[in-house]
């Protein structure tokens, strides 16, 4: 439980794709720069990098190809400045045999393009990487796949990026305890979750099989889990005001806002996304202004927040009760039944006797 307001911004497809990635990629470092917490630390976008794509020459066009040098340079200077920290989505946005398989003409044809592909082209379904879904409903992958396309693409990373990834977004969400099995054997120790585990795709594509809940700090062996809360997408209506709601909302609860963003809200048309950058600008300078304690975090230090919970920034303690008050009051049924009987309004007495003097929730708990 947070006693400090956390932000984190989670952008997830860059890497290998399109150039004009590049181009998009600047233009937010320079948004993130220009935006700094009571800390003077810029903002920051946790990047979920893709490794690969289809090569009809090829087969597979690597991110440090020299035909993707000015996708990787971007990406590596956003890094240098502080404003990008970087994750793993994936060696591919797929399966690949599942691709080969599909019947569909469209896969086909995406698969034999000489340009460097745009994953978000393809059917939903065919998208998810660690099922088959080649037909529907999905089948699962055999546990020998799985173990090696998970070395493989963790292998690619730190020979690009010099390191293994500090946590893993699995594409679309639909992932297995099986995948997250061969992560830990790889060195990967936490996963980005949307709240849940979705195991496969169903009939009509959906993705379905949901085990959880999974709260942020969950762990399963050695993998810990991160629960994104909402959404910074402006192409669907999800921006500057949406994004401050829910920043607001998990401030009062003493939860870290976890944002989920991806690269098609900034890779259109220009005018979508001069929209897109200004709606970021907003939301920043915004937050900043409604929370002037807010501090800017990346996926893995809020991992490394949750491994060690007597670090600063989290309640502890009496601190706690202000926050478990106020998400007691979120739970509807239950809050109208203890109003009702009288019960709020002497729990709400004694939260005031029992909280340290002096600590109160983020700005905004109103």
């Amino acid at each position: 439980m947070c006693a400090r307001p956390l932000l984190v911004i989670e952008s997830d497809d860059w890497g290998a794709g399109p150039l004009p990635q590049a181009e998009a990629l600047d233009a937010l470092a320079e948004i993130l720069t220009e935006v700094r917490d009571a800390s003077g630390r810029p903002a920051t976008l946790s990047l979920a990098v893709v490794l690969a794509v289809p090569d009809a020459a090829s087969g597979r066009l690597e991110l440090d190809d020299l035909r993707l040098a000015p996708v990787l340079e971007a990406i590596r200077r956003g890094v240098d400045r502080g404003v990008f920290s970087l994750n793993l989505h994936g060696l591919e946005h797929y399966w690949l045999p599942a691709l080969k398989a599909s019947q569909d003409p469209a896969v086909a044809q995406w698969l034999a393009q000489p340009a460097p592909a745009a994953t978000e082209m393809l059917p939903p379904h065919l998208q998810s990487r660690w099922v088959d879904a080649a037909t529907l409903p999905s089948r699962p992958l055999d546990a020998g796949d799985i173990a090696r396309a998970v070395d493989e693409e963790v292998s690619l990373f730190r020979r690009v990026f010099g390191r293994i990834p500090a946590a893993v977004v699995p594409p679309t969400f639909v992932w297995t305890r099986e995948v997250e099995r061969a992560w830990v054997a790889a060195g990967v120790r936490c996963v980005v979750t949307p709240g849940c585990r979705y195991t496969q795709r169903g009939r009509g594509g959906e993705a379905c099989g949901v085990e959880g809940p999974i709260r942020n700090g969950d762990h399963a062996d050695e993998l810990l889990y991160l629960a994104r809360s909402e959404y910074f997408e402006p192409v669907k209506g999800r921006g500057a005001a949406h994004a401050l709601q829910a920043l607001t909302r998990d401030l009062m609860l003493g939860r870290p806002c976890v944002l989920e963003n991806h690269r098609n809200n900034f890779c259109q048309d220009a005018a979508l996304r001069a929209r897109s950058l200004e709606e970021l600008r907003h939301f920043l300078r915004a937050a900043l202004d409604l929370h002037p304690g807010l501090r800017f975090v990346t996926t893995a230090e809020l991992a490394a927040l949750y491994r060690h919970p007597g670090a600063d920034g989290f309640a502890s303690g009496r601190t706690k009760w202000p926050f478990l008050w106020r998400r007691l009051q979120a739970t509807g049924r239950l809050w109208k039944l203890l109003r009702l009987t009288g019960a709020a309004a002497m729990g709400g007495l004694a939260v005031a006797l029992l909280s340290t003097p002096g600590v109160r929730a983020p700005a905004g708990g109103k």
